[in-house]
């Protein structure tokens, strides 16, 4: 009898059965304690099963945890792979888009310049509103461009502030002026007020600061038929010298935003109405891209507006200030008078020969001589033979692409013991990689199609001025 036989009887005849658990251990068997409080069981408690029934029970129960392991892992694996899809899906989304910009960028070069270009000449009053409608369509075609563009970047997680110093006067100046003008083709007034101890230089990302002031100005001119658009700058009194907080709003005197409309005005693809849509276009992605920018720079943005009474933006974001910089600017900043410009010798690496025309008539009422080639190995050998002030380089070229030629021409400068020639990275893409593959390959800076004839001739006063 083993010891389930003896548990068994006692199961059932309680303890009128002697004791024999002591004299089973005393014949070598091993029953564990033998503490006189432990010879009864529970008497609620089934009787034990065999040893061979115990194994079986085990190997089942192996079995079914076996079983839901796999099951486990198997919906491990199909999560990964439904994650691994979507994030596939998303980057090639990118790619289109970014390859798509890429495409409309070139063409848009040409239209862009061809307007600069024409407006330049002698026009009628009748030539000069078909230009002006030919210059309003241009920079719309850019701004869904840009828009879609920045909309994939953010929904796949690809879009990245820079962290550079710039002056805030120049900043206010470059910006006042365009708001200025779009304005002013509409007949509105348009009203800046700066308040004092804002600083002279700051540190964040100036371009995606511009992008949303002139997102909401925009908006503010596109919906205001007759008025004025206001634009206020001032320091939020919590700041500390580390940083700073400024504070922007934008008002105008349009046709206002219904108020069940404000609380989704921020999100994408939204507009106030249908026919709002109807009557201004527009995708509706500039807002939703704007509070995303601002929350990214560790601001905070809000809309209030009566219908019919016209609307207000306002904004915070949060940049570093430099050690060196004081907070004295004001609207009545001084800036210093340019330096005469001086003759420059220039050399153009361009594949497209319409973009070569552009830009040599471009820098055509400039004193400077431009040489110009095809592609990146008839660059390098032209540098190789002559001195040159500065290079305007094409990223994508047949032969020799401009990455390749601009580091083998930094190479031969290295051997040859010349100082760095500055060279200017021209691309048709607007994407931050691009940008920093060109600084790697050794470029001075980098301009992204298309490209403006005011643009391009700054960049080549202020690169080589350095």
């Amino acid at each position: 009898m083993n010891l389930c036989d003896i548990h068994h009887l006692k199961f059932h005849a309680g303890n009128n059965i002697p004791d024999t658990t002591k004299q089973i251990t005393d014949q070598g068997f091993n029953t564990g304690p033998t503490d006189r409080n432990d010879d009864v069981t529970d008497q609620t408690s089934p009787p034990c099963t065999t040893e061979a029934e115990q194994i079986v029970g085990l190997a089942q129960l192996v079995t079914e945890l076996q079983i839901e392991l796999a099951a486990h892992r198997q919906t491990v694996a199909d999560l990964i792979r439904a994650r691994n899809d979507a994030e596939s899906a998303c980057h090639a989304k990118c790619d289109l888009m970014a390859q798509v910009s890429h495409e409309i960028r070139t063409q848009l070069q040409m239209l862009s310049g061809t307007v600069d270009l024409l407006g330049e000449t002698n026009l009628d009053a009748v030539q000069s509103d078909y230009l002006a409608a030919f210059r309003n369509a241009n920079e719309l075609l850019l701004s869904l461009v840009n828009d879609l563009l920045d909309s994939s970047r953010l929904e796949g997680g690809r879009l990245q502030l820079e962290r550079m110093e710039f002056a805030t006067g120049s900043f206010m100046d470059a910006t006042v002026k365009i708001i200025a003008w779009q304005a002013g083709t509409k007949g509105l007034a348009f009203d800046l007020r700066m308040a004092p101890g804002i600083p002279d230089n700051l540190i964040g990302d100036p371009k995606r600061l511009q992008q949303v002031l002139l997102n909401l100005a925009g908006n503010a001119i596109k919906f205001t038929q007759e008025g004025k658009i206001a634009l206020t700058v001032a320091v939020d009194p919590a700041t500390d010298t580390a940083t700073t907080t400024l504070r922007f709003a934008i008002e105008d005197t349009g046709i206002g935003i219904p108020t069940d409309k404000l609380a989704t005005i921020f999100d994408s693809y939204e507009q106030a109405s249908p026919e709002t849509a109807r009557l201004f276009g527009g995708t509706g992605l500039g807002l939703s891209i704007a509070r995303e920018l601002v929350h990214m720079m560790g601001g905070e943005i809000l809309a209030m507006s009566r219908e019919g009474e016209g609307s207000r933006f306002v904004f915070t974001v949060r940049l570093e200030v430099p050690s060196n910089s004081l907070r004295t600017h004001s609207p009545d900043s001084e800036h210093a008078n340019p330096p005469p410009e001086r003759s420059l010798h220039l050399l153009i690496a361009e594949d497209a020969g319409d973009i070569r025309m552009l830009l040599c008539s471009f820098l055509a009422s400039t004193p400077h001589k431009v040489d110009i080639v095809k592609n990146g190995e008839e660059a390098l050998n032209r540098f190789m033979k002559e001195r040159y002030d500065l290079v305007l380089m094409d990223m994508q070229m047949p032969v020799l692409d401009g990455y390749t030629a601009t580091r083998r021409i930094r190479e031969w400068e290295k051997s040859n013991a010349m100082p760095p020639v500055p060279v200017v990275a021209l691309t048709a893409s607007a994407e931050r990689s691009d940008y920093h593959k060109s600084q790697e390959a050794g470029c001075t800076t980098h301009l992204s199609k298309p490209i403006r004839k005011e643009t391009l001739l700054r960049t080549i006063r202020e690169v080589t001025r350095q």
